[in-house]
Order: structure tokens, then sequence, then C-alpha cells
């Protein structure tokens, strides 16, 4: 694991300014490493019985919160894809860590472990959110590949259906997924009573 995270400290330094080593830093890029490891963990253990053919649910079918997870995901892949063409490694870095953190482990992970945990296994709403979990492991495996090149592709052989053997020789395609005006302003407006609510509670 010392290895592993060692290689995402060096893709999360920009490279354009002074590198500074220290144990305090390796440490914080090795929490960063493990956040992202439980990420798929946590998204792979959820997909054990989803099989992509017979139980992925249609995008204007899903979820809200699965349209608008993945929504979030698709500016993300689209970050870490101009990142990428530019050598920007920290950017990838940066984004992805984030994303784990905010948007998957404090809200949506969060948020789909009681439908996942107690919804009849082949609920409507179980199998949109596994679509979700789904689509996102293969995303967050392809973007992590060039940095997190070995934990991608175990994570890889995992996913359902995958198709290449390997990471490695999947194409990694980004592709937008759009929100109605409706929607976005309907989560901007539960994210603002959000941040304003959770300091009182």
């Amino acid at each position: 694991m010392l290895f592993r995270s060692v290689r995402l400290w060096v893709a999360s330094q920009d490279y354009r300014a002074d590198i500074v080593v220290s144990d305090e830093r390796i440490n914080k890029v090795g929490e960063t490493y493990r956040n992202l490891r439980n990420t798929l963990r946590y998204q792979l253990s959820n997909l054990y019985d989803f099989a992509p053919a017979t139980h992925a649910v249609a995008d204007d079918k899903l979820n809200g919160l699965d349209r608008w997870i993945l929504a979030q995901f698709a500016r993300l892949e689209k970050d870490v894809s101009d990142a990428y063409d530019k050598y920007e490694f920290h950017v990838v870095y940066q984004r992805v860590s984030q994303f784990a953190a905010i948007e998957l482990s404090a809200i949506y992970h969060d948020v789909v472990k009681d439908r996942l945990y107690t919804d009849a296994a082949n609920s409507p709403r179980r199998r949109s959110t596994q679509t979700a979990l789904w689509r996102m492991a293969r995303g967050l495996c392809a973007l992590l590949s060039p940095i997190l090149s070995f934990t991608a592709d175990e994570a890889w052989e995992f996913i359902p259906k995958n198709g290449a053997e390997s990471v490695h020789l999947a194409l990694w395609n980004p592709a937008p997924f759009h929100l109605t005006e409706d929607e976005e302003i309907a989560w901007r407006q539960l994210f603002e009573l959000r941040a304003t609510v959770l300091p009182l509670l």
C-alpha cells in the first residue's frame, strides 16, 4: 500500500512548482488513497446481484438522486479528461479525491445505503441505484487507471460484465449526462437548504 500511496503522491504534485516531500504529506495522500479504495469497495460490494444486461435502468427511468449523481460524475469525467490532456495530474488528484469525499461519501453513498440494504432485491429504486453505481465504478476505474494502475485494474475485475479483460484495454469515452432545467433548479435549491440547515443540527 505504501508504494501505491507514493505513486498517488507523485500524481498529486504540481510539477511546475517546487515539490516538497515529507512523512506528513505522504500520510495525507495515504488517507486519500484509502478513501478512493473504500469508495470502489462500497460500489462493488453493492453490485453482487446486478446483471447490466437485464437490470440496468434507462436514463429517463432513473431515480432523481441517481440522475443527480450521474450528472455530477459526468462533469467530473470531463474535468479529468481535460486535465489529462494538459498533463495536469495534480488536478486529476484534486478533483477525484474531492468528488469521492464529498459528493459520494458525504452525500450519495450515505443516502442510498438504506435502499440498497432494505429495498426488495429487484425493486426499481434499488436497480436504479445499482445502475448508477455500476456506471460510476466503471468510470472511476478508467479515470484512475493512469495514476492508480494496479488498484484500478484489480477493481475492474469485480465489475459485472465489463467486456475488456483489463481496464487498460478498455476504451474510456466520457459522455455528458444532462439534467432538465427543472431538475437543476430543484437540486440547487435543495443543497442551498441543506447548507443552511446542517450547521443548526
